[in-house]
C-alpha cells in the first residue's frame, strides 16, 4: 500500500509527503495559481510513470532496453454534474525500434499499469506508442 500525507498550507496550496521516502511535492490550484503541480498533473504524472515502470519491468525480464522512454500525458477536466478527469491523451515514446512482436508485448505491458486500469469506462484513455521510427495507436 502507498501512503502519502497531504497538508493544506493555505492559499490553495498543499504539501504532500511520501511516508516511505520522505520526499515532498507542493501542489496548488492549477486553475487559479498554477505555480506548482496541480492535482490533475500529479494524477497524469502517476499514470505516465506507472506505464513506463510497468513496461520497463517487462523489458528487463526479457533483455530489452527501454532506457530513455518518455510519456506525454494530457489530462482533460470536465464532467457533469461534478468536475472530474474525463480524458487522458497519452503518447509513449521509446527511442529505439524493436520487432513487431516485441513492440506488441511492450505495449501490452505498459497497458497493464495498475493506475491506468483503475479508471472506469467513463474516463476516455487514448494511447499512442512510438518505437524509434515506428508509430501505432493502442487503446
Amino acid at each position: 500500500m502507498s501512503a502519502v500525507r497531504v497538508s493544506y498550507s493555505g492559499d490553495k496550496t498543499c504539501l504532500a509527503r511520501d511516508a516511505k521516502s520522505g520526499k515532498q511535492i507542493v501542489s496548488d490550484c492549477s486553475m487559479t495559481k498554477g505555480k506548482e503541480f496541480g492535482p490533475e498533473s500529479l494524477v497524469a504524472a502517476g499514470l505516465g510513470s506507472c506505464m513506463l515502470i510497468t513496461m520497463s519491468s517487462y523489458a528487463e525480464r526479457h533483455g530489452l532496453d527501454v532506457t530513455g522512454a518518455q510519456t506525454d500525458v494530457a489530462a482533460s477536466l470536465g464532467g457533469k454534474p461534478g468536475m472530474r478527469i474525463t480524458k487522458f491523451d497519452i503518447t509513449v515514446r521509446v527511442p529505439r525500434s524493436f520487432t513487431d512482436d516485441e513492440m506488441g508485448r511492450l505495449t501490452t505491458a505498459a497497458n497493464t499499469c495498475p493506475i491506468k486500469n483503475s479508471f472506469g469506462s467513463e474516463t476516455e484513455i487514448s494511447t499512442h506508442f512510438e518505437f524509434g521510427d515506428k508509430c501505432f495507436a493502442a487503446a
